[in-house]
């Protein structure tokens, strides 16, 4: 364990195992690489790092060993909108995959040390064309970071 931020890789991995519909599955770097709506594979899922935030529930004090921070993270989806052009409705198979990702994710609990359960945010349509559709969802979580081996935290007494 260390005090390093919640490793979003873990999302990615869950999210290429549970759920072979996407084509691709990437970080925030695959989702600025794409210009354009049209450069987006569909469907296709990027989980993006938002923020960390100290719940202060552990006090800050002088050797500190732990920190709880309130993680959140984004899942957008790029999905194929053929049939609507103004984006006001998403079709069935659209919401049927925000769905999918939601129960993949959503009372998860990601196999890292100090990570606790997944809970959903929010969620919105952040652009669309004639034929993608860009949905993201935000997640958080709390995260115990703890100091690592190279300065262990004294025995409790």
């Amino acid at each position: 364990m260390s005090f390093a931020p919640f490793d979003t890789s873990l999302i990615v991995e869950r999210l290429v195992t549970q759920l072979p519909a996407l084509h691709f599955v990437g970080g925030a770097a695959d989702y600025a690489a794409v210009k354009e709506l049209r450069g987006f594979r569909t469907p296709s899922a990027y989980v993006i790092f938002a923020e960390e935030n100290n719940t202060g529930k552990v006090p800050t004090s002088i050797g500190v060993c732990a920190q709880e921070s309130l993680v959140e993270f984004g899942v957008v989806l790029a999905l194929r909108n053929w049939r609507e052009a103004r984006g006001e409705q998403m079709q069935a198979d659209m919401r049927q995959l925000i769905g999918q990702v939601r129960a993949v994710l959503i009372g998860h609990k990601p196999a890292a040390a100090g990570a606790r359960v997944i809970g959903w945010q929010s969620g919105k349509v952040l652009d669309y064309d004639a034929s993608v559709l860009l949905f993201a969802d935000v997640y958080q979580m709390h995260h115990v970071m703890h100091r690592d081996e190279v300065a262990p935290c004294p025995p409790r007494a």
